[in-house]
């Protein structure tokens, strides 16, 4: 129909009223980009998204994470070693952080997140995962690898999108993401002898610097890791895993978002937390409510999307 928005128009819109043109670019060209703190988290966003994580760590381990030292996180051995003896290159996972803290919603629904992810993969895109790295002072690299789990080869097109809140100063000394610019356009995941990073690794390898309150976003085909931390103290950052309807996710959200969280945000909110997924029935009356709930769910974000995106899954394009 000639009246029928033009989703990646829509997407294009809000990335100019946005003024994100020079970062999309730059994802594009190299496959990963950053969005500097002034632009990508307003106001007290990073002060809150660090003290909402500090405050879930210390709930769940009974030890408030030493932002200073690093201590509490120093060689941590943990089920992430990379060898028995090692330490993790990671250092201490959070996961499904969403319900945990009114932050991590705003974290989720940030326009800018919004608009440079939904570039990538379309208004139909869903939430993965949301996970909190914290790393202190540590031995080991996290080598070269994209987060498809899939076999080669991968589509040109984005299926997966990763963005991550920095919430400390990012550089190589401070155990920050490394990444090989332009590997999205590769299509395949890094042969062995092509994932180490670091002295004698792989030459292309850069790692991203970034000043706490920067977004990095990166394609799902690019291939990145992370330097083990120098420096003393803490490494902290919020990773959103962002994908296409049909990728299997991290984290099942379906029915698991309560009512409340619900009716305090957006239609588009449920859609990112799976709420129009009607697929993992388990009989014919769970079909029904699924279907149903699904329905009512992607046509209240049709209405407040202004007719971007699809309702009929069979008739979505690229961008709806």
């Amino acid at each position: 129909m000639p009246d029928t928005p033009d989703p990646l128009k829509a997407a294009w819109d809000e990335i100019r009223r946005l003024k994100l043109e020079k970062y999309v670019a730059e994802l594009d060209a190299n496959g990963l980009t950053v969005v500097p703190p002034e632009i990508a988290c307003p106001g007290d966003l990073k002060s809150r998204l660090l003290d909402a994580l500090l405050d879930v760590a210390e709930e769940e381990t009974g030890v408030r994470p030493d932002l200073e030292t690093g201590s509490t996180h120093s060689y941590l051995n943990n089920r992430y070693a990379v060898e028995e003896g090692g330490d993790s290159p990671f250092g201490a996972l959070l996961q499904c952080l969403l319900l945990k803290n009114r932050a991590f919603e705003e974290a989720l629904m940030n326009p800018v997140h919004l608009a440079m992810t939904t570039y990538l993969l379309g208004y139909s895109m869903i939430l993965s995962g949301m996970t909190a790295f914290m790393k202190g002072p540590n031995k080991s690299n996290l080598g070269l690898h994209s987060d498809i789990f899939l076999p080669d080869p991968y589509p040109p097109h984005a299926m997966l999108a990763a963005s991550t809140y920095v919430l400390t100063d990012f550089d190589s000394e401070n155990g920050s993401t490394a990444y090989l610019p332009g590997s999205h356009r590769l299509c395949r995941r890094p042969n062995p002898e092509e994932t180490a990073i670091g002295e004698g690794g792989n030459p292309g390898a850069i790692p991203v610097e970034a000043k706490a309150g920067s977004l990095v976003f990166w394609h799902g085909n690019t291939w990145h890791g992370a330097f083990h931390r120098k420096a003393v103290g803490l490494r902290v950052s919020l990773n959103l895993l962002m994908a296409r309807p049909y990728m299997r996710t991290e984290e099942d959200m379906a029915d698991r978002i309560p009512e409340e969280v619900l009716a305090r945000n957006s239609a588009r909110f449920a859609v990112l937390t799976h709420q129009g997924l009607f697929y993992g029935f388990t009989s014919s009356e769970d079909a029904s409510r699924r279907v149903a709930r699904s329905g009512k769910v992607t046509e209240a974000y049709h209405k407040e999307s202004g007719g971007v995106s699809c309702t009929n899954p069979f008739e979505m394009k690229m961008h709806s």
